[in-house]
């Protein structure tokens, strides 16, 4: 049980307010402020906010509480977790809770002491000054410096170093080192990571703090001096997990249906003062499994509104890609005279922003139609074949017959012959294209990698062999590795597609995740519905033993169908194989457990 005292101790502390306005977006009417409710439909802000009372009550669907209980609802958490959340926000140590430790749980608790030391240091101190003077040229105010939480990191070596590791609650060294605040330097020192520096912090899904971005604001005295630098991967911060503002945005895209996705948090900042809420950031790196789950959780509808650069374009173009093949609907926006949101805002201002981004986004294809015309040339025959090509890989990926007709109409104009000519190309495209891969868009749209046709062979056999490799790969990453590296994607060595993808999807699982947690990757965006058909059948295999020799058994056997080409080299190897099972049975009782699945012979 958590004590009375500590609770009573955490609410008189916690400012609401700054709490509540982590998560929704908050307007003072008064002595209170008023937002859109998050707890029902809300169209008109119905949730009054009261930091004197430090209590909240929507008076349309009737939701009240305090600041625990209201992170307890928005967070879908429990009650014990919301007083340890709350209470880490306003320095109160929460003790005699009898749940499970998060193992990584201090390295939060000193994310969020940082976040705490650098708000106070911007607002507090003499640098502090000159750093708020900077941000406010930016046109950055208090409200959006408060709501993001912007800190100072001190010019000093250690500052950070030794407000945390000395006073009530000291954190370790250790920790603090875990998570990119310091390193050591010499046997017993320690020097902070971010000095003189604007602060600026990254939470993951969930609000959690996980790292920062420090930027320059005094003129470097080297000019080599990067602009910005940010927290190493480290235990908790992993950017392919990551989305700049997902938690304080998740609401207002759920009610807006609709999301906004930049390259960098300045964007996201920039729309906030425009007054557009529903944005997200990828920091820079490139989109992920884990960011697609989270996206598609509250909303299809994607705006993307990357840099119009080369590396801009490309990050587009296989991000359309991604979300289209994940079945959601895709638009771009790109901001003219090749500026971001941030110089648009402060050349145009916040109203223009505001109606540039809420009204000109452009559909996907009009995008990438836009990308390929600007290159064509129509004397030029094989220009012409590449701009046809590029586009039919993605009207294909469309897959829709109402796209067919609209753009094979806007070509046959572009292209200056007859539809019905258009028409037949796509249709020999078609033909041409049965027995190749789609695999992810390129700069080029789509590579395509071409799958040699085989004399026809009895597939039974290793058809089992694959489909009882994915079973051990699930089971282990050690056993998944092993079988990437013998047995790489694009070799022609696997005999169904199917088993093939399935695998590679398991391994790509195990690139962003330590270990298998079945249930998340059977539900996850990677598979089809095929796919999870033919893992119902790979599951629910008996127990197989696992054994070394038996997975170095199923490599090799899955190898040697490539080696063959009739049907009488295909009986030899049959014999040849029969007699490796026999061999293995007495290590590994493969024969009991495994045979049924490897082994098995054509009836």
């Amino acid at each position: 049980m958590i004590p009375e005292a500590t609770i009573k101790e955490i609410l008189d502390k916690a400012d609401i307010v700054a709490i509540i306005g982590e998560h929704i977006h908050l307007e003072k009417k008064g002595n209170d402020y008023k937002g859109i409710c998050p707890f029902h439909d809300d169209s008109n802000p119905s949730l009054s906010v009261s930091p004197s009372r430090k209590i909240y009550k929507c008076f349309s669907c009737g939701a009240s509480g305090n600041a625990i209980t209201f992170v307890q609802h928005f967070k879908h958490i429990s009650f014990t977790e919301a007083v340890r959340y709350v209470g880490s926000k306003c320095g109160v140590n929460v003790t005699g809770i009898s749940t499970t430790v998060n193992k990584n749980a201090k390295l939060y608790e000193a994310m969020e002491a940082a976040t705490n030391y650098f708000e106070f240091y911007l607002r507090n101190s003499i640098e502090g000054k000159v750093a708020l003077n900077y941000l406010q040229n930016r046109k950055l105010d208090d409200n959006v410096i408060k709501r993001f939480r912007i800190g100072l990191a001190s010019r000093e070596n250690d500052l950070l170093f030794n407000a945390l590791t000395k006073g009530e609650n000291p954190l370790l060294p250790i920790d603090l080192i875990k998570c990119g605040l310091i390193h050591s330097v010499g046997k017993d020192g320690y020097i902070d990571s971010f000095r003189e520096r604007i602060i600026f912090p990254i939470t993951n899904l969930t609000g959690e703090v996980v790292g920062f971005s420090g930027r320059i604001y005094n003129k470097a005295k080297d000019e080599n001096t990067p602009k910005y630098i940010n927290t190493a991967e480290n235990d908790i911060f992993k950017k392919g997990t990551i989305l700049y503002n997902y938690s304080y945005a998740a609401n207002d895209i759920k009610k807006k249906d609709r999301i906004f996705i930049f390259e960098g948090f300045m964007d996201v900042i920039a729309a906030y003062r425009a007054g557009v809420y529903n944005t997200v950031a990828t920091m820079g790196t490139a989109l992920t499994l884990d960011h697609i789950k989270a996206i598609k959780k509250l909303t299809s509808n994607i705006v993307l509104c990357f840099d119009g650069d080369a590396a801009g374009i490309k990050a587009t173009i296989r991000s359309i890609s991604i979300f289209v093949k994940a079945g959601m609907d895709v638009k771009v926006m790109l901001l003219p005279e090749g500026l971001d949101p941030d110089e648009y805002l402060d050349k145009f201002g916040s109203s223009a922003l505001n109606e540039f981004l809420e009204t000109k986004a452009i559909s996907s294809f009009d995008y990438l139609y836009a990308l390929e015309k600007r290159n064509l040339v129509k004397d030029d025959i094989d220009n012409v074949n590449n701009f046809k090509k590029n586009i039919f890989n993605y009207v294909r990926l469309l897959n829709s017959s109402t796209v067919n007709e609209k753009v094979f109409t806007i070509m046959s104009a572009d292209l200056e012959v007859a539809k019905s000519t258009i028409e037949e190309d796509f249709k020999k495209y078609l033909e041409d294209e049965k027995d190749k891969a789609l695999d992810e868009f390129d700069n080029s749209f789509v590579e395509i990698k071409k799958v040699e046709r085989r004399v026809p062979i009895k597939k039974t056999k290793y058809i089992n062999s694959e489909q009882s490799m994915i079973y051990f790969a699930i089971k282990k990453k050690i056993y998944c590795d092993k079988v990437a590296s013998l047995l790489p994607f694009d070799r022609n060595i696997y005999v169904d597609r199917l088993n093939r993808d399935i695998f590679w999807a398991v391994h790509d699982y195990y690139r962003i995740n330590s270990e298998m947690d079945y249930e998340k990757f059977y539900n996850s965006l990677m598979l089809t519905d095929k796919m999870r058909e033919r893992l119902d059948v790979i599951m629910n295999f008996p127990a197989l033993c696992e054994d070394t020799m038996i997975i170095d058994f199923l490599i090799e056997c899955a190898h040697n169908v490539t080696k063959y080409s009739n049907e009488k080299e295909l009986s030899d190897l049959n014999k040849i194989e029969n007699k490796s099972v026999s061999d293995l049975e007495s290590l590994s009782k493969l024969k009991k457990r495994t045979t049924k699945f490897v082994g098995k012979k054509e009836e």
